[in-house]
């Protein structure tokens, strides 16, 4: 072939994705509508804007009709998600986005800030955001860089101009914006004197982007863009951003005269500028100073009762105040000096830091006295707090060549019960602080004494736990779940139990106990690592396609280390990902679905199953539904009461199976305890079926007996059989 000739041929391949899409379709274009001068709603109610125009451009280039909607950010990224939309205007790529788009060449560079309340001062980077609620746009790539940085206090509004409204009102006194929309709408809704960028975030690029794999859109907006001269590119941006200034005649020869005046003024300049910068490091220096610790840089008292004072006037808040103190202390000082005692300090105030999370405060008081604050009155919660920090006390501090081991004695108080302002919480948690210290040390004292018993109880459960995880007193029990239209075994959950003595003691018991304290992830890890070797040993003797069902708790759901476990789980078992089911709750979802939806998304690439455990009665249930890859729904044992004697239980029941299987998901009934509900459940077409009718949960033993042909009789006709209809096995 000749070069001219592979030249027309690449030339007719460029072409082909414009010609087949100028045929066939409109191109669906949507975009955020609140983003001047980019895209926004004009007085005439239509979008106007740099986008429209370059739409409208890239129009005539590729002869494609385009159909552009102007909406709000989060509606857009809904349409696209659910195929509304063709090509989604000016976003950033983000590893979470990535996932489900494929973008263009970005065209575009956006900085990105941190707005602020002028008398709110200290605030110049991302630690800084601790104890306050940032106001973000939904659906902003704002949310994932703070979540990135350690911030997960934020509230979500529809647009920027809602952010300042609510900012206005006093609802936030943060809020996070990209810098063309700040200025417009700070200046629009006269709030410029209200609010400074407090430091600049990030800066990222605007691209354009289409669903994941759909190469040929990519190509047709691509191929249609490079068509855009560079001419009509600078005539748009001086449209919407402003002329370039030329320089011309009478102007050239003043800018030579400035020049001049410029080099003759450049040492005064120059001396202006070094002197302004020593002022503005001092005044930094002085304002840092005035609200956190210079040894620590933890925030200080000011800046401590500032913030709980702010967390007392949002509507609804719980809050709690530890004082922490360390026992003894003045040993240590006086034997090691002061240098040795401040470096320990300094390692005291970052293990302390570890503990809290992004929405709450650590500071010091002074001397060796700390305080952490927890957005909670539960008395396990904060009772699990005191006790981390007091075991991360307890593990060896290295200073001065020295291993040195601390001990503190802790004060809670309470909100409002204890105080309704900073200093008389802080004053009560104090007065608890010192009853702890005269009651032996190393101790938790809250201000109200029936709330200390509570703690002590909490404690000693906690303490039970580790010993019994050192001891493998945890054992798993299994319940069958039987397929409605053959009767057959096709799966069991796990359950846990602990064996303490002669007795299971119930997971209601010691469950909560142990996400409070921080030991649900490594209990959790066991449960899925015990259930999936048992589950390849039942493989291996046979039961080839049995799903084993395991429960995962909210703090597990959150736990960075959530995916590489099941992951590695599978390799050492050499399991397929589609034999295990992993149970959630709709309580564990409420209020961080988008926090979430990328784990299951990777949990569900390894071939896991997920399921949505006590179906309906939670919150937004359809909605976890369209927006996470759930597999499977379990329908809570509740809706099974007074069916089938109930008309309205039997309509509940009907629509919830209904409506999964048009969404192409399983359905599993809990709680199964009589024939007739049995017999609905089978006539309305739900597919398995658990519960007392068939079975209790029992050890794996049993279970065995029930899978495998050869194993011997084990006297439980009801696991190895429906009793009305005589199936058995697999």
């Amino acid at each position: 072939m000749t070069k001219l000739s592979t030249f027309a041929a690449c030339l007719l391949v460029l072409c082909l994705p414009l010609a087949a899409a100028a045929a066939t379709r409109t191109l669906r274009v949507v975009g955020d509508n609140n983003y001047p001068p980019y895209l926004f709603i004009g007085p005439d109610g239509k979008p106007q804007g740099y986008a429209v125009d370059a739409w409208k451009l890239w129009e005539s280039k590729t002869g494609v009709r385009v159909e552009l909607t102007a909406t709000n950010w989060a509606d857009a990224q809904q349409r696209m998600r659910s195929g509304q939309a063709d090509v989604i205007d000016m976003i950033f790529r983000t590893p979470e986005r990535a996932a489900t788009l494929d973008f263009t060449r970005p065209f575009a560079t956006v900085e990105t800030g941190i707005y602020a309340d002028r008398n709110l001062t200290g605030i110049a980077d991302a630690s800084g955001l601790r104890g306050f609620v940032v106001g973000v746009q939904r659906g902003d790539a704002c949310i994932e860089r703070l979540h990135r940085a350690g911030v997960s206090s934020m509230r979500e509004y529809t647009g920027y101009s809602d952010i300042i409204d609510a900012a206005r009102r006093g609802d936030i006194r943060i809020f996070c914006m990209d810098r063309s929309p700040a200025e417009y709408y700070l200046y629009r809704l006269h709030a410029q004197d209200d609010f400074v960028k407090a430091f600049d975030f990030y800066s990222d690029r605007f691209r354009r982007g289409v669903r994941k794999g759909d190469a040929a859109t990519l190509a047709l907006v691509e191929q249609g863009m490079a068509r855009i001269t560079p001419q009509e590119r600078e005539r748009l941006h001086d449209k919407w951003m402003g002329q370039r200034v030329d320089l011309t005649g009478y102007a050239q020869r003043f800018k030579a005269v400035a020049s001049a005046l410029a080099l003759v003024g450049v040492l005064l300049l120059a001396w202006v500028y070094s002197l302004r910068r020593a002022v503005g490091k001092r005044t930094r220096d002085l304002r840092f100073l005035a609200q956190y610790d210079p040894l620590t840089s933890l925030p200080n008292r000011h800046l401590l009762l500032d913030r709980i004072n702010h967390a007392l006037g949002q509507p609804g808040i719980a809050l709690s105040v530890l004082l922490i103190d360390l026992d003894n202390f003045k040993r240590i000082n006086d034997r090691f000096g002061h240098p040795v005692a401040d470096e320990l300090l300094k390692q005291v105030a970052d293990r302390l830091r570890a503990l809290a999370d992004p929405g709450d405060t650590v500071a010091r008081l002074g001397g060796d006295d700390f305080v952490l604050t927890l957005r909670s009155v539960d008395v396990g919660q904060v009772t699990a707090l005191a006790e981390q920090a007091r075991q991360a006390l307890a593990r060896g501090l290295v200073v001065g060549g020295e291993e040195v081991f601390l001990s503190a004695s802790m004060g809670v108080s309470l909100y409002p019960d204890d105080g309704d302002t900073a200093v008389a919480l802080l004053k009560n948690a104090d007065t608890a602080m010192s009853r702890a210290k005269q009651n032996g040390r190393n101790a938790i004292s809250f201000y109200r004494a029936s709330q200390s018993a509570q703690a002590s109880h909490f404690v000693t459960m906690g303490t039970a736990i580790r010993h019994a995880l050192q001891r493998d007193e945890f054992e798993l029990h299994y319940q069958p779940q039987h397929c409605l239209r053959s009767g057959r075994i096709m799966g069991v959950e796990a359950l846990l139990r602990w064996r303490r003595g002669t007795d299971l003691v119930s997971p209601c018991e010691f469950i909560p106990c142990a996400e409070e304290l921080g030991l649900i992830e490594e209990l959790g890890e066991w449960v899925i690592r015990t259930a999936c070797e048992q589950l390849a040993l039942w493989r291996a003797a046979g039961a080839s396609t049995l799903r084993m069902a395991v429960n995962l708790s909210a703090r597990q759901l959150a736990s960075p280390g959530l995916i590489a476990a099941v992951e590695s789980v599978l390799a050492h078992t050499q399991l397929p990902g589609e034999l295990l089911e992993l149970e959630i709750t709709e309580s564990a979802l409420v209020g961080t679905e988008a926090a979430v939806a990328t784990t299951l998304e990777a949990i569900r690439a390894l071939g896991v199953h997920i399921a949505i455990d006590d179906f309906g009665t939670g919150y937004s249930s359809l909605a976890y539904l369209r927006h996470l890859p759930v597999t499977v729904v379990k329908i809570d044992k509740s809706f099974l009461e007074g069916a089938p004697e109930e008309p309205a239980a039997v309509e509940v029941i009907s629509a919830i199976v209904a409506m999964a299987h048009a969404l192409n998901l399983t359905v599993v009934a809990e709680g199964v305890e009589t024939q007739g509900q049995a017999t609905l459940l089978e006539k309305i077409g739900c597919d398995l079926a658990q519960g007392w009718f068939y079975a209790p949960a029992m050890p794996p033993a049993r279970i065995t007996e029930a899978l495998i042909p050869s194993a011997p009789e084990s006297g439980n006709a009801a696991v190895r059989a429906r009793p009305h209809d005589g199936a058995t096995g697999i």
